[in-house]
């Protein structure tokens, strides 16, 4: 049987190792993975290959919840978790297996026992979605923007924001009235401020608001050609690499 273990702690990886390859014959330990990154290119090759994963939830560069939402993972899996009392409720609600850290000898056998009873059932990704939404910590988005007008500061709720515009050195704000106001923030930091549900960067100089998308043509190349509205004095082009993404925006995937 091939094991994966997600772990970024190289104590609790080696005494996972060990304890499964010393106390289970058919175990074979294929892969360890210490980070989101490293599990997300490695599960989206071989995830088939793989017959029990054993799933730190912190990692080193995040919450392994993460890697769910870039790969499909159908293999059964054992998280090991140090979250608190409160939290495991979850776990126990959703009848996800989990071993509480620190590990022990009878945790995992516990944890394997009940693999093997039920070692033919893949995962439910029902059960998964569940997880993240508890776990993930939910990303506090823009309601409103404070722009400049002469001497005044202006606030401006989400549903009536057009677009942003970076013309040369300065940001603007179009209104879906067809105001213009001058706005503090770069488009760097505004990309990351505003909800990707509702707002989508279609160029370098341009991020728009999805109700102000007026019309997406096919341009040369696999590009797209976005005209907005209220118009603005010039279309944009989505490039190549970005129209996939641009595309799961506006199917609100």
């Amino acid at each position: 049987m091939k094991v994966v273990i997600v772990e970024d702690e190289s104590l609790a990886q080696d005494f996972l190792s060990k304890l499964l390859t010393s106390q289970y014959s058919d175990i074979e330990i294929i892969k360890t993975l210490e980070s989101v990154k490293d599990s997300i290119s490695y599960f989206s090759k071989a995830e088939n290959e793989v017959d029990l994963i054993f799933m730190d939830i912190h990692l080193k560069d995040g919450n392994c919840f993460e890697i769910f939402e870039k790969t499909k993972i159908n293999t059964p899996i054992i998280f090991t978790t140090a979250f608190d009392e409160y939290a495991i409720k979850a776990f126990d609600v959703n009848s996800i297996s989990y071993i509480m850290k620190p590990l022990s000898e009878s945790k995992i056998k516990k944890a394997m026992d009940k693999f093997y009873q039920t070692k033919h059932q893949d995962n439910d990704a029902d059960k998964i979605e569940k997880l993240i939404s508890i776990f993930k910590p939910e990303q506090n988005y823009k309601k409103r923007i404070t722009v400049k007008l002469g001497d005044k500061i202006i606030v401006v709720e989400e549903k009536d924001i057009a677009y942003f515009i970076a013309e040369g050195r300065t940001c603007y704000l179009y209104t879906k009235d067809n105001n213009k106001y001058i706005v503090d923030s770069c488009l760097e930091t505004l990309n990351t401020q505003l909800n990707p549900k509702n707002f989508f960067r279609i160029s370098r100089d341009c991020i728009t608001s999805f109700n102000s998308i007026k019309n997406i043509s096919k341009h040369f190349k696999g590009r797209l050609t976005i005209s907005l509205i209220p118009q603005y004095e010039k279309n944009f082009i989505i490039s190549q690499e970005r129209v996939s993404d641009f595309m799961k925006f506006i199917n609100g995937e």
